[in-house]
């Protein structure tokens, strides 16, 4: 029973991937989106049992052990802001689903703000000084880092004589800077994707290659 169980799970798992790989030969078609569909429907019923098991359970086990007014309240607000964002599927309630969205999104914000300004921006800045063998170097990354951050701006522009909205020309400059600091970033790490893609494809078929010939 072992060895026929292992032996499907060998065969499903090599289908999904060949399934998967077809992309870069028929490109987004039925074996493709049926792998995607599984994956994302399989995820979606995992964190769904992860939600109820770590959230609703230990809420409800709180609740029963304990029913003081003030735990009650306070385990209640997750539960309530569940149910905000169940009220955006209708129609007349859907603006009741905009709060716990502007939370999320505004405490994400400001978490991805302080991640970033206290775990990379200021670090280079003192690591600059800090790292007397090879300033020069700390020096760069912390004006490349600061070139773009100043590339995305989103504040209002003058006009121009085009008649469109147009940036100062010491803006553009320093978004041309920016950006160009983005793609060598991007294509960097798009080389790196690459390059361990294939080494997974090559450690998956090596997989199987072991598994069908023991």
């Amino acid at each position: 029973m072992s060895l026929n169980a292992d032996l499907i799970g060998l065969l499903v798992g090599l289908i999904l991937t060949l399934c998967i790989y077809s992309y870069l030969f028929i490109g987004d078609r039925v074996p493709y989106r049926l792998a995607i569909h599984i994956l994302v429907g399989a995820s979606a019923a995992y964190a769904v049992v992860v939600v109820v098991q770590q959230v609703f359970e230990p809420i409800y086990r709180t609740i029963t052990e304990n029913p003081s007014p003030a735990d009650t309240i306070y385990l209640l607000v997750p539960i309530l802001l569940a149910l905000f964002l169940l009220l955006r599927r209708l129609r007349a309630a859907s603006w009741v689903g905009n709060i716990p969205l502007a939370l999320l999104v505004g405490v994400g914000a400001a978490i991805a703000f302080l991640g970033a300004l206290t775990g990379t921006l200021w670090p280079q800045l003192t690591g600059t000084y800090a790292n007397t063998s090879d300033p020069l170097r700390g020096i760069l990354i912390a004006v490349l880092a600061a070139l773009t951050l100043l590339s995305f701006q989103f504040t209002a522009f003058q006009a121009g004589g085009s008649g469109l909205w147009e940036r100062a020309r010491w803006q553009q400059g320093i978004v041309w800077l920016g950006h160009t600091v983005l793609m060598i970033t991007f294509g960097a790490l798009f080389a790196a994707l690459l390059n361990t893609s294939f080494v997974l494809l090559a450690g998956r078929i090596y997989f199987y290659m072991q598994a069908l010939n023991p």
